[in-house]
């Protein structure tokens, strides 16, 4: 069993649901189902939320099988971890990541946003691999398992040769957006060659060294592999984390929700669902933390680990960028240390 370590309990971490739900959506939850890994310390500031899981998880766990911190300094030094999970908010992820970092865990499950800047997710990036360490940047929405069916069929020919991948999410760009980003990258590939888009700016105060996060109205992402992807944002009539993968035979509507799923051949007849052999509803974070144990025992990189995160981090710089100068974006982003107070 994998020891896994939580620093911030939030809800992502563990306040989205309890341990009576079914398909949990959060860390502690696929931990607590992911037969490899054991939910062995956890670390918060607040004493009102070590209180709250406590009350709300410890229930669902052995008797004194979980120490608590308050710092996750004191944590990393006192605990014999596998896998940390890094569920802060964004602006405090590089700080973390820095302590983590510098341990000996063997595998990082980093909450999005990945970093408050492309420099710092540089750094991380080239820290990690220096001690051969995978950073899994949780897109979670990603690991939906029909999703994860549909990545192959497509991959294998469900729609021919895809031509264009559409997707539907408002909001600010790195804290929320971002999931749709991976979404579109799932199905277009992790090769962006450069991103045109349409921001509003956003306001409100921030810490000083900050701009205010943006949220999307609309972009358009080319591919080396002559993907087209588009994403429509705050003018968009669907609701969010949703995708039309069009191709040469078909196309395919599809999303976070299963229910979701359509597909209409060539000719634009609906295709039965059942011909498909999409899996049952499973807890994201189960099947997130599953790969990272497989990967552990020799098996093949998590998905969303370092090319993909990296794919998906340069879309959404690159997004930014070009709706504030009102130019097309060539990726890599050359401007990497714009600092954005994404606080998701």
């Amino acid at each position: 069993m994998y020891r896994v370590g939580i620093i911030g309990l939030g809800s992502i971490a563990a306040r989205y649901s309890n341990p009576s739900d079914p398909h949990p959506y959060c860390h502690t939850g696929g931990i607590r189902q992911c037969e490899a890994t054991d939910l062995v310390a956890v670390a918060d500031l607040s004493e009102d939320r070590k209180t709250e899981f406590k009350e709300t998880w410890g229930p669902g766990f052995p008797d004194q099988s979980i120490n608590y911190y308050d710092t996750d300094a004191e944590m990393l030094e006192n605990e014999d971890l596998d896998i940390v999970s890094v569920c802060v908010r964004g602006p405090y992820h590089f700080a973390v990541m820095q302590n983590v970092l510098k341990s000996d865990v063997k595998a990082i499950f980093l909450e999005k946003p990945a970093g408050c800047s492309l420099e710092e997710v540089d750094q991380m990036t080239v820290t990690a691999a220096e001690k051969r360490i995978p950073i899994i940047v949780d897109y979670s929405r990603h690991w939906a398992p029909h999703l994860l069916r549909l990545q192959e069929l497509v991959a294998e020919g469900l729609v021919g040769q895809v031509k264009s991948v559409i997707g539907y999410c408002p909001a600010t760009i790195l804290s929320f957006a971002i999931h749709n980003t991976d979404m579109i990258c799932q199905f277009a590939g992790y090769d962006p060659m450069s991103v045109s888009a349409h921001i509003n700016q956003g306001g409100g105060q921030v810490p000083e060294g900050y701009e205010p996060e943006p949220s999307i109205i609309g972009s358009i992402i080319h591919f080396q592999s002559g993907i087209q992807g588009f994403h429509v944002g705050e003018h968009g009539t669907k609701g969010a984390f949703s995708v039309d993968v069009l191709g040469t035979e078909g196309q395919l509507r599809t999303g976070y929700s299963r229910s979701a799923t359509a597909l209409h051949d060539k000719d634009g007849k609906l295709v039965d669902n059942t011909t498909l052999g999409l899996p049952t509803n499973q807890s994201v974070f189960k099947i997130a933390y599953q790969q990272i144990a497989d990967y552990l025992e020799g098996g093949d990189l998590p998905h969303c680990s370092r090319n993909n995160y990296i794919a998906v981090n340069e879309i959404g710089f690159a997004t930014i960028e070009s709706g504030l100068i009102g130019q097309t974006i060539e990726i890599p982003c050359q401007e990497r240390g714009r600092l954005i107070y994404a606080n998701g």
